[in-house]
């Protein structure tokens, strides 16, 4: 079984729009037509190459926190990607809508809830993180890099959580305004200056890690590595299943009819 990852309608090309049975095809013209609302170079309508519905075997190798995700199968590839996590297809069946935080791994949905509170975040809340001591965070999030990077292939070990934070926070300040900002040294590109919010986005990519792949740290040390976020925000109140009841809807979601190591 594989994942379809929804982002939006704009980047959606194909019909129909999933639902539990569908057949999904691919619409060539609605890349083409999304190419030609691109600004920064004319549409491209040579033949197809990689193109297609991209599809994922792995939920954890999305690569954008999706608006929906889907568990398809019956897939048809454009052409074969042998050893390859992904394939592009001309059509697949929808089986199911699973939670768009398996992208995050099996704790997803506490990533899922930082991710939300720094969409949301203020200039007040970006000063109470930068007030607290950091102490800590550095080591512990190097052990967990460390260990986590022992036989895993993902993009992290919550997905594409660590890269849509940095997305989220830069939305964020931007509302607070303009003057967060100030060209990179390198390439003279705007980007978040403000010490406050560099230490909220510090913040919430420790807290992501320490809520979102509690395995790899002893309970202490993850405590540590989100307390500066769990002491501005509180922790996540979300509705929680026996530990193996939910290691087995991750494993369930990667494997279907697997067994959970």
């Amino acid at each position: 079984m594989s994942f379809f990852a929804l982002y939006d309608a704009e980047h959606f090309y194909g019909e129909p729009e999933p639902v539990p049975g569908a057949r999904v095809s691919f619409v060539p013209d609605r890349l083409f037509a999304a190419r030609e609302r691109r600004p920064v170079r004319p549409a491209d309508r040579q033949p197809l190459g990689d193109e297609g519905l991209m599809v994922n075997e792995i939920a954890a190798d999305v690569r954008q926190w999706p608006s929906s995700l889907w568990r398809v199968t019956d897939l048809e590839p454009m052409r074969p990607l042998y050893g390859y996590r992904w394939v592009p297809c001309r059509a697949f069946t929808v089986v199911e809508q699973v939670p768009a935080w398996l992208v995050a791994g099996p704790h997803g949905d506490a990533v899922e809830w930082v991710i939300a509170r720094t969409r949301t975040l203020t200039g007040a809340q970006a000063d109470a993180l930068a007030a607290l001591s950091d102490e800590g965070e550095e080591p512990l999030t190097r052990t967990l890099w460390s260990r986590w990077s022992r036989g895993h292939h993902t993009l992290s070990p919550v997905g594409c959580a660590l890269t849509t934070l940095n997305k989220v926070v830069t939305e964020a300040a931007h509302r607070v305004g303009p003057q967060l900002f100030g060209p990179d040294e390198e390439d003279g590109v705007e980007v978040l200056k403000d010490p406050a919010w560099l230490q909220a986005f510090r913040a919430a990519y420790a807290a992501a890690l320490a809520l979102g792949a509690p395995e790899l740290l002893a309970p202490r040390e993850n405590a540590v590595l989100a307390r500066r976020w769990t002491t501005v925000f509180g922790s996540p109140d979300l509705p929680r299943a026996p530990a193996q009841g939910r290691k087995w809807e991750y494993f369930r979601s990667v494997n279907p009819g697997g067994v959970v190591p």
